[in-house]
């Protein structure tokens, strides 16, 4: 199952920096309408891509006139950091108590996945 934190549009520019790493809008634009039926404008790509930088997602470098674009983290990290974001989201607007509870839930029903998580979490604390 492909993660939802990522609209169509974004997932097809960030697959394609993941793909190739370092691109201009340019080359992203092209690649992305090479075979296409569907022709994207430059400027819907470019604002995927400041977008995507707004939200941490892609790193930009500024190269003459132009940006050149690269993922900031690969797909896992991504996933992983997305996660970490709506977990504080949660914890602010419902408390930390809405988390004990959620793991509690969690403990109660599937002590497998509840030991996978705890391992996980040992492995990366940050």
């Amino acid at each position: 199952m492909e993660a939802d934190y990522l609209g169509p549009l974004e997932r097809r520019v960030m697959t394609r920096l993941w793909e190739s790493g370092t691109q201009t809008v340019a080359q992203i634009v092209e690649a992305l309408n090479d075979g296409s039926k569907r022709i994207l404008a430059y400027t819907t790509i470019m604002t995927i891509l400041v977008r995507l930088h707004d939200k941490g997602y892609v790193e930009r470098t500024r190269t003459g006139r132009q940006y050149v674009y690269n993922a900031a983290m690969n797909e896992q990290n991504l996933a992983a950091a997305v996660g970490r974001l709506e977990l504080s989201r949660l914890i602010q607007r419902y408390g930390a108590s809405s988390l004990a509870q959620f793991a509690a839930d969690l403990a109660a029903t599937d002590a497998e996945l509840t030991l996978r998580l705890r391992n996980l979490a040992e492995e990366d604390p940050g």
